[in-house]
């Protein structure tokens, strides 16, 4: 009688703490952003000629990222305990046929009025990059900043958005035009921890 006594008062108590923790569950959404539009020019007397680095970096944003706005919004602040950047890919869409080029990128993470380099990376042949390119990977993270990782996942708790700001150099490059307007778009593969009561 004395051990069933006890394993009652044992599992009352168990369960009485699970109530009070409440229930925590992963949910995982890949998120694609806006496009961004990319415009790099060459001096008309180079059009059909190699071109080692082209005259002027550019300097583009993306439009305010604001994953949790969308993807976990049926969660309250106060559920959402944590976010993981898991995997970050990039493609670039509508680079003009005929057009080759490398583009030397640095990415920029811009959050709060501040700035945190990603990435410093080459794209070799990046006319033919018009599928997924993995950039990031949690598991294998090679050259990106866990600092900007981390600026990431903490705008997406705190609710607020962020901005990938891209400076792009033309290298290698063949073009048949005097410019070549074309577009960036990023996916992010992100974990939410939900704690529900």
């Amino acid at each position: 009688m004395k051990k069933n006594l006890l394993l009652i008062l044992l599992m009352a108590t168990i369960i009485s703490a699970c109530g009070e923790a409440g229930i925590q569950s992963d949910i995982s959404q890949a998120v694609e952003t806006d496009p961004v539009t990319v415009t790099i020019d060459v001096p008309a007397q180079f059009v059909g000629q190699f071109i080692d680095v082209a005259p002027n970096p550019v300097t583009v944003r993306t439009e305010e990222i604001n994953i949790t706005s969308d993807e976990f919004d049926e969660y309250s602040g106060d559920e959402l305990k944590r976010f993981t950047i898991n995997k970050i890919w990039y493609k670039i869409e509508d680079f003009d046929q005929g057009n080759e080029a490398d583009l030397d990128v640095t990415l920029n993470i811009i959050s709060g009025g501040s700035s945190t380099e990603l990435l410093e990376t080459t794209i070799v042949n990046a006319h033919l990059k018009t599928e997924d390119v993995l950039l990031f990977d949690k598991a294998a993270p090679g050259d990106v900043n866990p600092a900007a990782i981390s600026v990431i996942e903490s705008s997406l708790l705190n609710g607020t958005s962020f901005v990938i700001e891209m400076v792009l150099t033309g290298k290698n490059m063949t073009f048949q035009s005097t410019s070549d307007t074309f577009d960036f778009r990023f996916k992010f593969d992100v974990t939410a921890r939900v704690q529900l009561d």
